[in-house]
């Protein structure tokens, strides 16, 4: 919901705004002028009379001179946003919001199933846009959305002379429970290009890549939830892999215009403040552990005074912030966290603070202060610059390591990092400000997680931001991984490059060898397997074929739970005729409305599903029985507290017209009641078989009709 409400406030901010580009074409010079859009827009859309506002802007860009056109009503009951191209008449964008959406009925299995959804798209595509229907391919997409309305997303790249250009794509949704098309939106620009042949083989730019850019040994400390830590790990990881790219012609290295989503690095933190000496109950052992780790902290009033002077605040900041939390990698690492600012008229400020809590190191600290704004308009070498070189600035940083961190000095590398997009080329001196990243490293290998930043204020002459992170640490040996040269060539035995179209960074469009598209680029180097932050296997996101449910009654049933990642079976073998346990009734239920839940690395793998079913009032601790196999009558309770929870159903108001109602056990009347209700159990016919252990076959058809009941 907040996903689309913010996509209408950008629309709207679009709507609203004519870019200066536009000034240099009139409208009226457009082949298609403002009547003829709103015409092919309602002669394409069904535009109900309830939107009885309308306006329309007129714009010119890079790809496209477009009429948007939008229709609303002042109640914020709906919206239509449709963008006409004026040279073509195609649709070049389209959004509807109908608030029924969210609030009318749906279920959870949607009545539009993914594929039916996927020729939805296509055939709008070829409605609206059909010079372009010809030219896309659709891209793969296995996430799996559950437990409210079901949007299905659709994204297509455009392929010229056989090859993609990622840059130029077109993006659907389409409503699971009507088939209407909510949003499709269109990158595209007017291009020609006359089709290449690459000069370098497959082989010749992979073996470039492997010489330029390679994967690197590294030390990985794995994410955890912030309350176990878990021992630092050796992995093979490419550094900034969405930048990779290899002119197909020249085996130059192109500078990517398409800066990824790649670097992630968490800043979350965590914590509570000790509790007071108040009479209370016995702590338990895990909460008897944090209360002692407390015990050993400086004082918030001697952190604080170490933080004023690291920062350099001055008495007439305010403090307005202060807090103990955990670091999110290392939470063993306890930090003292404070704030300040001021803000008058044309005076404010602000500054921030970072304290270890056990030793009183400075962490980090941020200060900025503007008394007189600086006049834009003045040259850069007219103002007063304390600091004029970036040598003079770096040699600053290194005289503050020294002074104060000696240990770090001789053990950092200056990071080069592209997940920023670069300013334009300028002269290294003379600059308002010079920003300097370096990673760990230990005995030669990097360890990024371990780093110092620091920012020299040039006007200041002054250090203005720091923040380390250089811990005491274990470091395994490196002496079973596996061979570098190897490992690559096993990566590119199984994840060819790919060819594609591109633009470098001064916009000409070249064919580029890239790496194939992974989830993560990032290896466990003793075992080769594919890792994610958390040091732990990625997982496999394509459903795994159950393999001996083939003719069983229940096939269908089981095989649209396993599409959508509900089931629990190891080596295909799903065993429908056997009786299905509590772990994995909650597994399915629980994951049918949290869709972000996965099974759990740490522990037992039904663990997360049962903490979040605790959570939800799904079951008690006292029922909690992972193993046990459910009966029929436990079914419907479970299904039951998922739909409506017990205050309803524990009423002593129903009445069942099973044969055999006696056997129910007390207080499970009004479950079985109301499941079969709703025709979601239904016995059979004559008896509703309570105390009859559900098997997984039935229990997967049953789960199938409480998804497509409506909500």
């Amino acid at each position: 919901m907040k996903k689309t409400l913010a996509l209408f406030i950008i629309m709207g901010l679009i709507l609203a705004t004519v870019p200066l580009a536009s000034i240099a074409q009139e409208p009226s010079n457009a082949p298609i002028q403002v009547e003829k859009a709103i015409e092919i827009a309602k002669g394409l859309f069904q535009i109900s009379s309830s939107l009885d506002q309308f306006d329309s802007t007129y714009e010119q860009n890079e790809y496209a001179n477009v009429w948007s056109l939008r229709w609303y009503n002042n109640k914020g009951d709906g919206e239509v946003n449709v963008r006409v191209d004026a040279d073509s008449g195609e649709i070049a964008g389209y959004n509807a919001y109908d608030p029924q959406d969210y609030t009318g009925k749906y279920s959870s299995i949607p009545k539009i199933s993914r594929k039916e959804g996927e020729s939805i798209a296509l055939n709008f595509i070829k409605k609206v846009a059909p010079s372009k229907a010809n030219q896309i391919i659709l891209k793969p997409n296995n996430e799996t959305s559950y437990g409210g309305p079901v949007f299905h997303q659709y994204s297509f790249n455009r392929v010229i002379n056989g090859v993609e250009y990622p840059a130029n794509n077109i993006s659907v949704e389409v409503n699971g429970q009507t088939g209407q098309v909510r949003s499709f939106n269109v990158s595209w620009e007017k291009i020609n290009v006359t089709a290449k042949t690459p000069k370098l083989t497959l082989g010749e730019a992979e073996k470039i890549f492997t010489e330029k850019f390679g994967f690197e040994l590294k030390y990985l400390k794995p994410q955890t939830s912030g309350t176990t830590s878990k021992p630092i790990m050796t992995i093979y990881e490419i550094n900034n892999p969405y930048q990779v790219a290899i002119d197909a012609s020249s085996g130059e290295i192109v500078q990517d215009d398409y800066y990824g989503p790649y670097y992630d690095r968490k800043s979350m933190m965590g914590g509570g403040e000790a509790a007071n000496d108040a009479q209370k109950p016995a702590l338990s052992p895990i909460e008897q552990r944090i209360a002692d780790e407390l015990k050993g902290l400086i004082s918030k009033e001697s952190a604080l005074e170490i933080a004023k002077k690291a920062a350099g605040v001055p008495d007439n900041f305010k403090l307005n912030g202060a807090s103990l939390n955990k670091d999110w990698d290392f939470p063993e690492l306890r930090i003292w966290s404070f704030q300040w600012n001021r803000e008058e008229k044309d005076h404010y400020g602000w500054a921030s603070a970072e304290i270890d809590a056990k030793t009183g190191k400075v962490l980090a600290f941020d200060f900025s202060e503007n008394n007189n704004p600086i006049d834009s308009s003045v040259p850069l070498d007219q103002r007063s610059l304390k600091i004029k070189s970036k040598s003079a600035a770096e040699k600053l940083v290194t005289s503050f390591l020294e002074d104060n961190y000696p240990e770090v000095v001789g053990n950092l590398r200056a990071q080069t990092d592209n997940y920023v997009r670069p300013y334009p080329a300028q002269d290294d001196n003379n600059q308002p400000n010079y920003f300097f990243p370096y990673e760990r490293l230990v005995d030669g290998i990097p360890f990024s997680q371990n780093y110092v930043n620091a920012t020299v204020d040039s006007y200041t002459g002054k250090i203005s931001s720091f923040r380390i992170r250089f811990l005491d640490l274990d470091f395994p040996a490196t002496d079973q991984v596996l061979d570098q040269t190897q490992f690559t060539a096993d990566f590119f035995a199984e994840n060819h490059m790919i060819l594609v179209y591109s633009k470098d960074k001064d916009q000409n469009l070249r064919l580029v060898y890239k790496l194939a598209p992974l989830e993560s680029y990032r290896f466990n180097a003793q075992s080769g397997e594919m890792i994610g932050f958390d040091g732990e296997p990625v997982k496999d996101h394509n459903v795994s074929e159950i393999t001996d449910i083939k003719g069983h009654w229940a096939e269908q049933a089981i095989n649209t739970l396993n599409q959508l990642g509900l089931l629990h079976y190891e080596n295909g073998l799903f065993q429908p005729n056997g009786e299905i346990t509590q772990a994995e009734i909650m597994k399915a239920l629980v994951k049918s409305t949290n869709s972000y839940l996965t099974d759990s690395t740490e522990g037992n793998w039904y663990d997360s599903y049962y903490q979040q079913a605790k959570q939800s009032g799904l079951i008690t601790a006292k029922e909690m029985n992972p193993s046990a196999s459910v009966t029929r009558e436990e079914l419907a309770k479970y299904l039951t507290r998922t739909m409506v929870g017990d205050k309803y159903a524990t009423l002593n108001i129903y009445k069942v017209d099973f044969k055999d109602a006696a056997k129910i056990t007390p207080g499970y009347a009004g479950y079985v009641a109301i499941v079969s209700g709703l025709g979601i159990m239904s016995g059979d016919g004559a008896n509703f078989n309570p105390q009859t252990k559900a098997l997984k076959g039935e229990a997967c058809a049953i789960l199938v009709k409480y998804l497509k009941t409506e909500k």
